[in-house]
């Protein structure tokens, strides 16, 4: 088992911008809410709402072609592949309605909420570990810096 000044060695850059997940997050975010406002026009307080009938209005379609793929027979050429691709394109169009066409990187945030969708229980499972990684190293900081107040005599 590693010491403690082993450790602290091996805890560089790399590992402060990992275990720092809420900028992460807080980015994400932001960047998640200048989408929504620059497609749809909506507010950082109707953001979130907004988001969920996004993912709302995607988990049918995507559920049926998941099924459908899933059943699909296994001789998939790249023409087929763009056709798909093209089809699964206008069918979250098709949901989102015909204005939406007409906004800049629709098809993309619908693409991206599917996805989240799709993504949250993992998501979740890491985010809790993040978490819980983050609270050790917060309380061995905290151990380090009273131990070198206690050497100080602080």
């Amino acid at each position: 088992m590693a010491t403690a000044s082993a450790r602290g060695a091996k805890f560089g850059a790399g590992r402060l911008l990992v275990s720092d997940s809420r900028l992460t997050l807080s980015a994400l975010n932001n960047a998640r809410y200048r989408t929504l406002h620059r497609v749809f026009g909506v507010s950082r307080a109707e953001a979130n709402l907004m988001t969920f009938v996004l993912a709302l209005a995607a988990v049918d379609p995507a559920a049926r072609a998941a099924r459908r793929v899933a059943r699909a027979p296994r001789a998939l050429t790249g023409a087929s592949s763009g056709m798909g691709g093209f089809a699964v394109r206008e069918a979250a169009l098709g949901i989102a309605g015909p204005g939406v066409r007409e906004g800049p990187l629709v098809a993309t945030l619908l693409a991206a909420a599917l996805i989240a969708g799709l993504a949250v229980p993992g998501l979740r499972r890491a985010a809790s570990r993040m978490r819980a990684a983050e609270h050790r190293l917060r309380v061995e900081r905290e151990r380090r810096y009273n131990d070198a107040r206690r050497a100080f005599g602080v």
